[in-house]
């Protein structure tokens, strides 16, 4: 009797791994869903995407963006003592982190953010899918070009022994 059990439990088990092997099918969106054009979803690549190859592109700031937002508001959090504290930084400014030799700039800020084969702009001057790029300066190691998400803060997270950085949001004008 046992056997026959170990030899069902055995046989289920075989089954299962094979099924395992079974080539995963893609769902159909309808056409104009924004995860179809262009073959690769707008915005945002989802969790757990291979990191692609990294290509240069131009950041593009629409003007109705530029004259409606002025700053952002970053968290940093102090991971020794375990404190967050809100900065608001001016696009264009700098922040030297205070208790490190961190020195962050914001360089620009998309409220729509979006991500084309050549370009990176704002696909609207509304908080749809904010982003800010934010240059890293640390005595010792290399400059750091990074983009944070408001609502994705783990792509591509900012990563430091001593502090973590989040995107709160935009400060309009």
């Amino acid at each position: 009797m046992k056997r026959i059990v170990a030899a069902v439990l055995v046989a289920g088990l075989l089954v299962s791994f094979a099924g395992c092997k079974k080539k995963e099918e893609k769902p159909q969106l309808p056409p104009g869903h924004p995860s179809t054009e262009g073959g690769m979803p707008q915005g945002m690549p989802p969790a757990g995407m291979p990191d692609m190859p990294k290509v240069d592109r131009k950041v593009v700031v629409p003007k109705e963006v530029a004259a409606k937002w002025k700053a952002v508001k970053l968290s940093i959090e102090d991971k020794a003592k375990k404190t967050t504290k809100e900065y608001t930084v001016n696009v264009g400014s700098s922040l030297e982190v205070p208790g490190t030799k961190v020195k962050l700039t914001v360089l620009s800020f998309l409220p729509d953010f979006r991500m084309g084969e050549k370009d990176i702009t704002s696909a609207s001057d509304k908080p749809n899918n904010p982003a800010a790029q934010v240059l890293i300066k640390e005595a010792g190691k290399p400059d750091q070009k990074i983009w944070l998400y408001s609502m994705h803060p783990g792509v591509h997270p900012f990563q430091h022994e001593k502090i973590a950085l989040t995107l709160n949001g935009g400060v309009s004008k």
